[in-house]
């Protein structure tokens, strides 16, 4: 069951189909970091290519060359996420704040489509290679988003899927959390399938009812600090919970490094737990941002001390002269307000004023430990001030990260840690996309007994 994987990142989407018992011969990732991570977890099949000028003519002559695949064959399977940052939320709300002022591109009109920004037309790359290799099947993801945008009166969805011209296509927006990703995000999903063979179901939603939570992905790190190298040992001796069950996945899903090895997290050790140090007034202000989730601390959950949640725009300016000067005076800060700013300063005369709240209510929000973690996302390879950890006055690190995009243990991410945290962010779910190629798997199965 050949496939390949179009936008590939570090390799989310094929490592779930790996799983799911595709053959995964070649993999299509501009980034050379997200590059690299494929590589050494996955295989040697990636091309470090920029898939405008990457043609499916020249990688069908890459892989009829080195035998992977016949002269002429097709393929059972394409899949790929390929960006459409225009069509996120945040990216809508960026490029019409840009349009707002003047200063997208140059047309002054507020309706200007921002589908004129190239990196939303790249999912018209994928049409090209699904037109080359004629694929049974293909899947491709993107932002939920994309659902509520229209291109003049056409949903963008409905535009999309006429491009398909020999497929029929269906879409739906499903939430990780539902399949087993202890993560509330949601993805728009393509499923197409050309026209005569087995159609594919979407996937069941078999943890609907009982979603994955932080602590069911992170509890063995809550004693692990953070190191400066990312390296740690861990061992988890909670055996019997749902979370147990996920964290053991974690821990013995094996990955195949580039010389052919075959590992997983042998002994609870661990790499990139580690994340941005954080500076002294932020120590102090995140002592007052709460979830809003019952007290967790030491291993023991205190219901009745539940406390309302609390943002940056709630604790900041009202809390300014009740709660947060003091705080600073008892950490050893001081903290005065002139010109109408409030500064504050540490013993060794470093300065800062505090984050005006016009636009930044939400810089700094706490991640709840009994529910599925947000939306991993990108951004977080500049600022992880929108998820600080459940309960450490820190932001999460690139490992915890990962447990929440379901990434096992032993997947090693390579670069700088703000590409750690791209990569991670930019990824599908592997277990995610395993619940996707097992339906897929299965409509194949179900043709082949048909025939």
């Amino acid at each position: 069951m050949k496939a390949i994987d179009l936008f590939a990142g570090p390799g989310g989407l094929s490592l779930g189909l790996k799983e799911a018992g595709f053959d995964i011969i070649a993999a299509v990732e501009m980034d050379s970091d997200a590059g690299a991570t494929y590589r050494h977890n996955i295989g040697n099949h990636t091309e470090i290519e920029d898939i405008t000028k990457f043609s499916p003519k020249k990688l069908r002559g890459k892989l009829e060359g080195n035998g992977y695949l016949e002269a002429g064959e097709n393929l059972t399977l394409i899949a790929g996420g390929p960006p459409c940052p225009g069509f996120s939320l945040i990216g809508r709300s960026k490029i019409m704040d840009l349009i707002k002022k003047g200063e997208y591109g140059d047309s002054k009109d507020a309706r200007h489509s921002f589908i004129d920004d190239p990196r939303n037309q790249l999912f018209l790359e994928f049409v090209k290679y699904v037109k080359e290799f004629k694929p049974d099947y293909f899947v491709m993801e993107n932002v939920s988003g994309m659902s509520s945008y229209q291109i003049e009166d056409d949903p963008v969805v409905d535009v999309i899927k006429k491009k398909f011209t020999e497929y029929i296509v269906e879409e739906r927006i499903l939430s990780a959390a539902d399949y087993g990703v202890p993560q509330d995000r949601k993805r728009i999903i393509f499923l197409g399938y050309k026209k005569g063979v087995t159609a594919c179901k979407f996937p069941i939603q078999t943890y609907k009812k009982k979603q994955l939570t932080v602590l069911d992905a992170i509890k063995d790190l809550l004693k692990v600090s953070p190191t400066v190298d990312g390296k740690v040992t861990i061992n988890d001796k909670d055996s019997s919970s749902q979370g147990a069950k996920f964290r053991k996945r974690m821990r013995n899903w094996e990955c195949v490094r580039q010389n052919g090895d075959i590992v997983k997290s042998k002994g609870g050790n661990k790499t990139s737990h580690w994340t941005r140090s954080v500076n002294d007034r932020d120590k102090v202000l995140f002592q007052f941002i709460k979830s809003g989730a019952p007290s967790y601390s030491k291993g023991k959950l205190n219901i009745k001390k539940s406390v309302p949640r609390q943002i940056y725009g709630d604790i900041y300016p009202d809390m300014w002269n009740s709660h947060l000067a003091p705080a600073f005076k008892k950490e050893g800060l001081s903290a005065w307000k002139r010109d109408g700013r409030h500064h504050i300063k540490n013993k060794e005369g470093k300065r800062w004023l505090m984050y005006p709240t016009n636009g930044f209510k939400d810089k700094m929000r706490r991640i709840r430990w009994d529910k599925p973690s947000p939306t991993i996302v990108a951004h977080l390879a500049k600022d992880g001030y929108m998820f600080i950890h459940p309960v450490e006055d820190r932001t999460i690190t690139v490992r915890e990260a990962a447990r929440f995009q379901s990434f096992p243990d032993s997947f090693e991410f390579l670069g700088s840690m703000s590409s750690q945290f791209r990569q991670v962010g930019n990824a599908v779910p592997p277990i995610l996309a395993e619940a996707i190629g097992n339906e897929i798997m299965a409509a194949i199965k179900s043709s082949s007994q048909d025939s």
